[in-house]
């Protein structure tokens, strides 16, 4: 299968969390600071169509269970249609401070 072809599933919902971390209610996702909106406009860029959805369905819900963030990652476990939580790893090449 190439790029070109798309799998399709059918629609699934998640199973709610009590306590996860929820993404602020109004506005937009990702809040008021530029890198954020900066960041979320580049995941835009990848056309990722139902995951960035899906993604951000789940952070404005509560289904983000745990996030950690260190230098070039971030892990997040996340609560989806599925019994068991899910990880998601964003790995990136730190900035050098000449960035």
């Amino acid at each position: 299968m190439g790029w070109g072809d798309r799998v399709y599933y059918p629609k699934s919902t998640p199973i709610r969390k009590q306590g996860g971390i929820k993404a602020k209610s109004g506005g937009k996702l990702g809040g008021e600071r530029w890198w954020a909106q900066r960041w979320i406009a580049v995941l835009d860029s990848f056309d990722l169509g139902a995951r960035l959805t899906r993604g951000r369905s789940y952070a404005r819900n509560g289904q983000v269970l745990s996030i950690e963030i260190a230098s070039g990652v971030v892990a997040a476990k996340v609560q989806g249609s599925r019994a068991k939580p899910y990880k998601i790893t964003i790995k990136l090449a730190p900035l050098s401070s000449e960035s």
